[in-house]
């Protein structure tokens, strides 16, 4: 299954970062593509401006350890998925790591190719309302 991690440093302490990126309603804020998020209990549904939705599950979670993992459960084209966030001290400041493994439905399809630059995209967005004080 193919694997890859993102990281971005910011300018903020770790427990500031976390209580932005650790808030698993945030999405809309930093991602473009999903313009409405609903969570109940361990179930994340990503609407997108057209109507599609993206159901995840919540997996994993440690505040201690500024850390989440999510799973997609529908809505993408993916045979299995399980991603995550962690938090941590980085100099003066914090790194936050994204770390994802997805298989797609389709074996030809490059689906690290496809979804790293929109990680990374959404990874500085992050980076931007955390650091303008936004979180």
């Amino acid at each position: 299954m193919p694997a890859w991690a993102l990281t971005v440093d910011v300018d903020a302490p770790p427990d500031v970062v976390w209580a932005f990126i650790g808030d698993p309603t945030t999405v809309p804020r930093w991602y473009p593509k999903y313009v409405a998020c609903e969570v109940a209990g361990d179930r994340r549904v990503l609407r997108s401006a057209e109507g599609a939705e993206l159901h995840e599950r919540l997996l994993e979670r440690d505040d201690a350890r500024r850390f989440y993992s999510y799973s997609v459960t529908a809505g993408a084209p993916v045979a299995s998925h399980l991603a995550s966030f962690e938090v941590s001290a980085e100099g003066a400041g914090s790194r936050i790591r994204w770390a994802t493994q997805a298989e797609p439905l389709d074996p030809a399809a490059d689906i690290e190719g496809r979804l790293r630059p929109t990680q990374a995209d959404a990874l500085q967005r992050v980076k931007r309302i955390v650091e303008s004080g936004g979180a």
